[in-house]
């Protein structure tokens, strides 16, 4: 692609119908709240349709755009003007969880930021632990280390559910 072309309508339908939801999730993760999810995912798109280089293949592009998404949402999470309450209600809203894990879903959100978005990168998007330290570009010991951390404490909330 030449700097001065932009991608196609089809290429980016077809980006946007395949990768949405994921990047929605990624999103989701670290803003935990719908309107900044929505608003953070469209900037994500934006940024895609805007950029000039060529993608290797489909799972290239997926890396490309949750690297983005976290990016946008972390972004979001620094301005000033972001409230600092967490809107869990909004997990409600969210289709794609069934009602089953909904609650397991409530319980990986109360992790910290730098916990969850591994935690659910591979147990939601199904990536290996490698593959999340090249997405998140953090040595795959840390990717590692941030997993185990996040499975401990999901165990004390589920342990203290229990009790």
């Amino acid at each position: 692609m030449s700097n001065s072309e932009l991608r196609t309508d089809e290429e980016v339908t077809r980006v946007y119908e395949k990768f949405v939801d994921t990047v929605y999730r990624v999103c989701f993760m670290l803003l935990k709240n719908v309107p900044e999810t929505e608003d953070a995912t469209q900037n994500v798109f934006i940024k895609f349709m805007r950029h000039k280089k060529d993608f290797n293949s489909d799972e290239h592009i997926k890396a490309w755009l949750i690297v983005a998404a976290r990016n946008e949402s972390l972004n979001m999470l620094k301005h000033w003007f972001r409230s600092k309450r967490v809107h869990t209600d909004d997990i409600a809203d969210l289709e794609y969880v069934e009602e089953d894990s909904r609650e397991l879903l409530d319980m990986v959100l109360s992790l910290e930021t730098k916990l969850r978005l591994p935690i659910y990168l591979y147990y939601y998007e199904g990536y290996s632990t490698a593959e999340i330290s090249e997405i998140l570009k953090t040595k795959h010991s840390t990717v590692r280390t941030y997993m185990k951390k996040g499975r401990e404490k999901l165990r004390i909330i589920l342990e203290e559910e229990w009790l």
